[in-house]
């Protein structure tokens, strides 16, 4: 499983910025900072604090979506909801996305959204497609001006998983992107297990520290 993480870093490498692969190797920021200067406020029209109503609306200007289009859900759990939308060809030759507006416990604003492509919405696109996107949101990212601080660039998280891009803006406001690995077992004991999905997830956060989520009270 090592040797199939391992593999796939490689072509995240492969067309990494060469003034940010060695840092992408040692794990630092790369020293040549962008004169741009990045401001994560949502996705789209979609800004963070906006309620639902205003999220419709928005989802309709960027996707000509309304109406039954757009499902919204309940986390038991953490007490928020959320907006789901389909879109098609959100990015050449990435398949099927997944858009997921999602409203606070407390506020019922935007908070998060997550973008989510490949097999953990079942779209049969190819491992290899999946990676190019990653590769393409990843370079795009990079260019736009993210704090050094904190920046990361390819980093396993453990046998199945990439972090492809992690960056905050000055108000510490988070993009992150992850790349996952879906495997199955081997035709043969002693052999790899055999890569048949891949899926990508990228994620705007408001404030990654403080998630407007439902929290057991202190003291219960």
């Amino acid at each position: 499983m090592r040797k199939i993480a391992a593999a796939l870093l490689v072509s995240l490498m492969a067309t990494l910025p060469a003034t940010a692969q060695n840092s992408a190797v040692s794990g630092q920021s790369p020293a040549a900072p962008s004169a741009k200067q990045a401001r994560v406020e949502g996705f789209r029209n979609a800004r963070f604090g906006m309620t639902e109503a205003q999220l419709r609306e928005a989802i309709g200007k960027d996707f000509k979506l309304s109406g039954d289009d757009i499902q919204k859900v309940e986390d038991p759990t953490e007490r928020t909801s959320a907006l789901i939308v389909k879109v098609k060809d959100l990015l050449p030759d990435s398949g099927p996305a997944v858009v997921a507006y999602l409203l606070g416990y407390k506020s019922k604003k935007l908070f998060r959204v997550n973008v989510i492509w490949g097999q953990e919405i079942g779209s049969p696109v190819k491992p290899e497609q999946i990676v190019g996107t990653a590769n393409s949101l990843r370079n795009y990212l990079l260019a736009q001006g993210y704090q050094q601080t904190g920046l990361i660039l390819n980093q396993p998280l453990d046998s199945d998983n990439i972090l492809v891009f992690q960056g905050t803006d000055t108000q510490g406001r988070l993009t992150e992107l992850i790349l996952g690995i879906l495997k199955r077992p081997p035709a043969k004991p002693d052999a790899q297990p055999e890569v048949s999905g891949a899926s990508l997830r990228l994620s705007y956060v408001e404030k990654p520290g403080e998630p407007d989520i439902y929290r057991v009270p202190g003291g219960f």
